[in-house]
């Protein structure tokens, strides 16, 4: 099973993926998490460019799908035919919305990350507004990156929202963690109920 969670930085994803990961393994689930960018070459070129510069958005998307693909031949791929739960910090629902908020049709980067990826069996879209997002990054004392600026971010969430699926689900992350990690957990269990 693949799941991924999505939504802009300061959600809470990564806070969401490790307690899911906990919760998944004391059920007695193989699980694997694995982020996006990755260390691969391409991965620590775009990470690179969160600090020094802003790449062309062509270059970016070009980055981000050869870091993808590397990650699903090495990584996700071997990960599923092993029968683990695998879990995306963040996975191509966020080059859609990034890299779209940037003019590239979103449906266009969809159709390029189809081909290489395999399709998640639950997205978890973590909802939160940009200004909420910047305050928490800055909270946790980080200063945001090129990739966190207020109005690029309100382009970007409002592509995550356009994303519509009966396998993507929007969760409202302005809450406590608590609640929130209680709402994922509730529809990570509903799924798993109908799959066994």
């Amino acid at each position: 099973m693949l799941i991924a969670v999505e939504g802009i930085d300061g959600s809470g994803k990564t806070t969401v993926v490790r307690f899911l990961e906990e919760e998944l393994k004391k059920r007695g689930y193989d699980v694997v998490v694995f982020k996006e960018p990755t260390n691969s070459e391409w991965g620590r070129r775009i990470k690179r460019a969160f600090k020094d510069r802003r790449l062309k958005p062509e270059e970016e998307l070009e980055l981000f799908l050869k870091d993808r693909e590397w990650n699903v031949k090495n990584n996700v791929v071997p990960a599923l035919k092993a029968g683990k739960v695998v879990i995306m910090d963040r996975y191509y629902y966020s080059t859609i919305a990034y890299q779209g908020a940037l003019g590239i049709d979103p449906d266009y980067i969809k159709q390029l990350n189809e081909k290489i990826a395999p399709k998640p069996d639950l997205v978890i879209i973590l909802d939160v507004k940009p200004e909420t997002a910047l305050k928490r990054i800055r909270m946790r004392g980080d200063k945001p990156n090129r990739f966190e600026d207020l109005e690029y971010l309100r382009k970007v969430r409002e592509i995550f929202l356009s994303l519509k699926n009966k396998n993507i689900v929007v969760i409202d992350a302005e809450r406590n963690m608590e609640e929130v990690k209680s709402d994922v957990l509730n529809v990570v269990s509903k799924y798993l109920a109908t799959r066994s």
